[in-house]
């Protein structure tokens, strides 16, 4: 017995003593290819939302990146960027059932928003995982990106892109805002307000594009 008490207090010892250094990389890994897949997330909906200027000028930016072997080198990026996020933000997430259960429990006796915005953190970033991979499947099997193409995605998978939409942006907008508070950058209240407004008007703008590309699936 005594030897089964010193093994757990070892154990507890040696989670009680962990490297602060490698804590500090590995969480300014989560912040970087955070901020790479927030970056590339609101830079990718300016791109599609060239559709509203039409369908030539969509075309014509997707053959320019494709030129310049933009995409090519951007993809792989963002899927390693992606693999980094997921590995360093997800050490946190509890994954059994009856963990899951207790942080649950105690959300909703703190009833604190913070808490509450990492519990949906985590859901949305798992759903993120599973609609995002679906996304660049249909994408790639369907490579060139054209207007086109797209409509006819879109058309045929509209509520999956509405869900991929509001899922997504939610993630980046209020993943930020954990950044910034986690590092006291900036006052909680301001940068919440500055970041419900950038997602509400990146919401808005892959909203009109959707409808964009409806008009032209229709009229294909």
């Amino acid at each position: 017995m005594k030897q089964r008490k010193g093994s757990a207090m070892t154990t507890q010892e040696k989670l009680l003593t962990r490297n602060p250094r490698a804590d500090l990389l590995v969480d300014l890994a989560e912040l970087f290819s955070g901020l790479c897949l927030v970056g590339f997330l609101w830079t990718h909906m300016i791109f599609v939302a060239t559709i509203l200027l039409g369908g030539r000028i969509f075309d014509q930016l997707s053959t320019f990146l494709d030129d310049y072997f933009l995409s090519y080198a951007g993809i792989p990026f963002i899927i390693l960027a992606a693999l980094v996020h997921i590995v360093t933000a997800g050490r946190r997430i509890p994954n059994k059932w009856h963990e899951q259960r207790i942080i649950l429990r105690h959300s909703k006796m703190l009833g604190h928003t913070d808490t509450w915005i990492w519990v949906f953190q985590t859901i949305t970033g798992m759903a993120i995982l599973v609609l995002a991979g679906i996304h660049v499947w249909m994408v790639l099997s369907s490579w060139p990106i054209r207007a086109v193409t797209s409509a006819a995605r879109i058309h045929s998978f509209l509520w999956f892109y509405i869900v991929l939409l509001l899922v997504g942006e939610y993630h980046a907008g209020f993943g930020l805002y954990r950044q910034f508070v986690k590092w006291g950058w900036i006052n909680r209240h301001t940068i919440g307000a500055v970041l419900k407004t950038i997602t509400l008007i990146i919401v808005a703008l892959g909203a009109v594009t959707m409808w964009a590309f409806l008009q032209l699936g229709g009229a294909k």
